[in-house]
């Protein structure tokens, strides 16, 4: 079977709230992380070994391209940091792997309490997981990809990646409770898969890394984003 140079674009955001959706189950014998977020304790996750696991027909990976905005919450943004710089223990990422966004702030009033609150809304890290999709297949960098998530709004790019060659295989991945059905209808249901327990459980960092001469550890958690 001949393999294909393969590219994955990871919605950092859209796995990390898959993972620590409350509707999350364990399975039997295993224990809960907490009762809000079952599955918190499965962040520290080896996206090569993830993504290979699946063993894709005719893929070969060769790089992970991560899209994420930074938190605007200290605390968040350190173990951001930490989990990016596990990442680069990856043959599949480099510094150039990473696409930023960002969190614009915007005042949002209960309709309830008629309370006001200022709530943060991710921005352009949507576009930009699109636009490399689009400019890796036109430039002819990849010759098939992997989309780790279940946002519809990446329709359009695989959209007109398909109209442009049928014949280019674009595999999605949906995390929990984030599977697009638009998004498998264009692509063709026998190329999505789903994340489960088990494979996240199976496929995690060990607790302790090294990476360039330097001790990397598994933050205590990871439940405030």
């Amino acid at each position: 079977m001949k393999k294909y140079t393969t590219i994955a674009y990871v919605d950092g955001y859209n796995l990390y709230h898959g993972i620590i959706d409350r509707k999350n189950v364990v399975p039997d014998g295993c224990d809960k992380f907490s009762k809000e977020r079952p599955w918190g304790d499965l962040l520290w996750l080896n996206l090569e070994k993830f993504i290979n696991s699946y063993n894709l027909p005719y893929t070969k990976l060769e790089k992970i391209k991560f899209f994420e905005a930074p938190s605007f919450k200290p605390d968040s943004l350190k173990r951001q940091q930490i989990y990016k710089n596990a990442l680069l223990s990856l043959n599949t990422i480099q510094a150039d792997s990473f696409y930023g966004g960002e969190f614009k702030p915007h005042n949002v009033v209960c309709l309830f309490c008629e309370g006001a609150y200022i709530h943060h809304t991710e921005k352009r890290t949507d576009v930009s997981l699109a636009i490399e999709l689009v400019s890796d297949f036109y430039t002819g960098v990849c010759e098939s990809a992997v989309v780790v998530s279940g946002d519809a709004d990446q329709c359009p790019a695989v959209e007109k990646i398909l109209l442009a060659n049928p014949d280019f295989k674009i595999y999605i991945i949906f995390p929990p409770h984030r599977r697009s059905k638009e998004l498998a209808l264009l692509v063709g249901s026998y190329k999505t898969r789903r994340v489960k327990y088990d494979r996240l459980l199976r496929n995690q960092f060990n607790d302790s890394l090294l990476v360039d001469g330097f001790e990397i550890k598994k933050p205590i958690e990871f439940l405030d984003t």
